[in-house]
């Protein structure tokens, strides 16, 4: 017999609800609303200022929620390997970028076959040295995006030079020169200004590297930057001019679909510091029992590492909830330890968390909390039960 999901009942059915007392815990949820908020935001916002979005399909890999954000209008799905981008097109998705160099004999093959299997795909790969390039150049139908890279990054050339010479040897075939590729997502020079100023250098660099190939470049070419950080910068210096020279600005934004209590909260430009109109709001919650109040001030509940993301943060308890009651719980609760299956908080004595309360914790980076999970079920604010979002890690 199959073993169901963790977080689910073995007889699940529609209309049931979380609360119910017939989910095991811990289990993970999203908000319907919050969910469809984000994915109509974003899309809204992409389509007013004339750039495209592939949003990155890793956070989630989710086909129901990949699904709503192509029904939402992006362009395409990214993918950081070979595996995913099977996975991706296994959904019925035909243009993936995958955002990586690809090297491993294993993983070029896997793109040919996905290439012969799916004629109508679309697929866009990087390179950023000669051999990176040699290793997918003979892929059939393959699109090469030139990475662009900072010292002391990650991928990408850090020479602008050196990334013209290779576009130009893209652009000689077999393969067919895409555009230009980068990720300032990563970028931290201690304050918001001085990372904005360092995120505007790379893409100023970009739109260099873009203008100097653009006699060579392929049939729609693209720029593709943009995390879940600091898109607006690149809404607010690409399009214009790359537009004006035939490239489209594509966003690979990937964590806005759930946002966060967490990491992107803090530094997205519609999360905790916006920096513009839009909010984006969380979605994803991950419900735990209070196990044990060993002390006044201690509280361990039943999540640990194997089902929340520790990696940017602790989880944030969020929500107190009873068979009578739901409480909002301020930053006086903490974690201030994970374990594998525990959480260890913090509270002063007076705030009531009994054993057998559930508590709502928020997460920082999603995408290692959906990893964790085979099936989630998506809600309604009160708990009931819309549809299950499979996860295909």
């Amino acid at each position: 017999m199959p073993v169901p999901p963790k977080g689910l009942p073995a007889d699940l059915t529609p209309g049931r609800n979380v609360f119910d007392g017939t989910f095991p815990l811990p289990t993970a949820t999203l908000f319907r609303a919050e969910l469809e908020h984000n994915i109509a935001t974003m899309a809204a916002y992409c389509a007013a200022h004339g750039v495209l979005l592939a949003p990155h399909g890793k956070t989630t890999m989710s086909p129901q929620l990949i699904r709503r954000q192509l029904a939402a209008g992006a362009w395409a799905i990214t993918a950081a390997t070979a595996w995913q981008a099977r996975a991706i097109a296994e959904m019925g998705v035909r243009r993936i970028l995958l955002a990586n160099e690809v090297v491993d004999p294993g993983s070029v093959r896997l793109l040919g076959e996905l290439l012969r299997a799916y004629p109508d795909l679309d697929l866009l790969c990087y390179a950023d040295s000669a051999a990176a390039l040699a290793a997918v150049a003979d892929l059939p139908r393959v699109r090469v995006l030139v990475e662009l890279g900072l010292p002391g990054g990650r991928t990408g050339l850090r020479d602008d030079g050196d990334a013209v010479a290779l576009a130009r040897r893209v652009a000689a075939g077999p393969a067919t020169l895409a555009g230009v590729a980068a990720f300032e997502g990563l970028i931290d020079a201690g304050s918001l200004p001085a990372t904005l100023a360092e995120v505007d250098g790379l893409l100023r660099r970009m739109v260099a590297v873009a203008q100097a190939v653009s006699d060579v470049v392929g049939p729609d070419p693209v720029v593709t930057v943009g995390g879940s950080a600091y898109f607006d910068r690149v809404v607010a210096m690409l399009p214009d001019t790359l537009n004006a020279i035939g490239y489209r600005v594509v966003l690979r934004s990937g964590c806005y679909v759930t946002h966060d209590a967490g990491k992107y909260h803090e530094e997205s430009p519609f999360g905790a510091h916006p920096r513009g109109p839009h909010r984006f709001r969380e979605a994803l919650r991950v419900w735990a029992p209070v196990l044990s109040r060993p002390e006044p001030e201690r509280v361990i509940a039943g999540l640990g590492r194997r089902d929340a993301a520790v990696d940017a943060g602790p989880p944030v308890p969020k929500v107190r909830r009873t068979s009578s009651t739901v409480e909002s719980l301020d930053a006086t609760v903490r974690v201030v330890a994970v374990n594998d299956q525990h959480a260890h908080l913090e509270l002063p004595r007076s705030v009531r968390l009994e054993v057998g309360d559930l508590i709502g914790f928020g997460i920082s980076h999603p995408c290692t909390t959906f990893d964790k999970w085979r099936a989630i079920p998506i809600v309604e604010s009160d708990g009931t039960v819309v549809e299950i979002a499979e996860t295909w890690f």
